[in-house]
Formats: structure tokens, C-alpha cells, sequence
């Protein structure tokens, strides 16, 4: 259920930011999800409670960067998945100009991971909503 959910964020995250690259082979992103699920269920809750007074003293900040760390080992244990650079040109919408934007590296990655977070935390509430 978590694999599946991760597949549709990290295709919906692909949509939005046009910087995830698996070779358009759904066994690769298959395998992504399954990495990050992982990491989700198993890694992240260990590493949460190891680096808890850091996560307390930036008042939960951190816990953004524990997650940028998990989307970092699903591109390094992948070959065929990676991730770009984010590249938006600039634009105007209803008389506002937006600039350009552009993240490289590990804040490619930050954006990234935060974007999925929403995406997942989206998903989570359309499909387990209490009535």
C-alpha cells in the first residue's frame, strides 16, 4: 500500500517539477518506491529517534532533511533513477511576474523531498479520510 502510494506521489512530483528520470520503465520506479517506502517504514523512525535533540533544538526542522536523505538513497542505490536539476523559467500569472527559479544539487533534492511529503500527506488524506 505504501509502495503504491509512493509510485503515484513520485509520478505527480515528476509532473510538477520535470527533474525525476527513470527511464520511463515502470520496473524502475517500481523499485524507487519500494526503496523509499522502506526507508519510510523501517530506517526513517530509527533515525528520528537517534537525532531527536537535533530535531528538537531546530524545532523540527530536521525532519526536512531526514527525508531529502531518503530521497538521496533511493538515486544512490537506483542506477536508472535520478534526479535533475529544477529549472522554472520565469512567468507571469493574474498581472504578478514570478522569476525564475532555479535549485541545483542538494536543493533540488530539498524541494524535492518537500514537494513528495505534501504529495504523500495529499494522498493521505484523500484516501483515509474519516467520515
Amino acid at each position: 500500500k505504501t509502495t503504491l502510494l509512493f509510485i503515484f506521489a513520485l509520478l505527480t512530483l515528476n509532473q510538477i517539477w520535470n527533474n525525476i528520470s527513470f527511464g520511463h520503465q515502470v520496473i524502475v520506479l517500481i523499485k524507487a518506491a519500494f526503496v523509499l517506502a522502506l526507508f519510510e517504514l523501517i530506517i526513517k523512525p530509527v533515525v528520528k529517534i537517534l537525532l531527536l535533540p537535533v530535531n528538537l533544538l531546530t524545532l523540527g526542522l530536521f525532519r526536512i532533511i531526514i527525508e531529502t536523505i531518503g530521497l538521496y538513497l533511493a538515486v544512490f542505490l537506483l542506477n536508472d533513477f535520478s534526479l535533475s536539476n529544477i529549472n522554472l523559467p520565469a512567468t507571469t500569472w493574474q498581472g504578478f511576474a514570478i522569476p525564475a527559479l532555479k535549485f541545483s544539487g542538494f536543493f533540488a533534492y530539498l524541494v524535492s523531498s518537500v514537494t513528495l511529503s505534501l504529495i504523500l500527506q495529499l494522498f493521505n488524506k484523500i484516501l483515509y479520510k474519516k467520515h
